[in-house]
């Protein structure tokens, strides 16, 4: 009866099914998180790089009128990455820094993203660091060009 009972292949199906199945909600779970973390690390990652673009356009003028040289605006600069930040953040971005150089700016932010199958490991959301450089005023070589 035992050698009958191990040739029977009757269940086997089912004991397959019942192994396989949480692999495959676990896969499932990780290409599902694992997309709406890229999108949602680009979409912080673009809006970091253009809060730097867009403070890149914050010249120094009396500089420039007097030297010819392009520099940037501490302060302008500054000022227009975090108020371009605060206005497209959408709830998850926080600005942690920005470097202004003569010759370049530097963004720097955290967004907080929240997860859909990871938060029932207990992983309700994950942090992400992303920065943004960008330099002044490429093509301008005198004054009114």
């Amino acid at each position: 009866m035992l050698k009958r009972w191990i040739r029977d292949q009757r269940g086997s199906f089912l004991i397959q099914t019942v192994i396989l199945f949480p692999v495959m909600i676990l896969l499932v779970g990780l290409v599902l998180d694992g997309g709406w973390m890229y999108w949602q690390y680009r979409r912080t990652e673009v809006m970091v790089n253009a809060a730097a673009q867009a403070a890149s356009h914050a010249i120094d003028i009396n500089h420039f009128r007097s030297t010819d040289q392009v520099r940037l605006h501490r302060g302008q600069a500054t000022g227009i990455a975090n108020n371009f930040i605060q206005l497209n953040r959408r709830g998850h971005i926080t600005l942690t820094g920005v470097r202004v150089r003569a010759d370049q700016i530097t963004v720097n932010a955290t967004a907080t993203i929240p997860t859909i199958f990871f938060r029932l490991a207990g992983i309700p959301s994950l942090t992400v660091r992303v920065e943004g450089k960008a330099y002044p005023a490429f093509g301008i070589n005198y004054e009114g060009q």
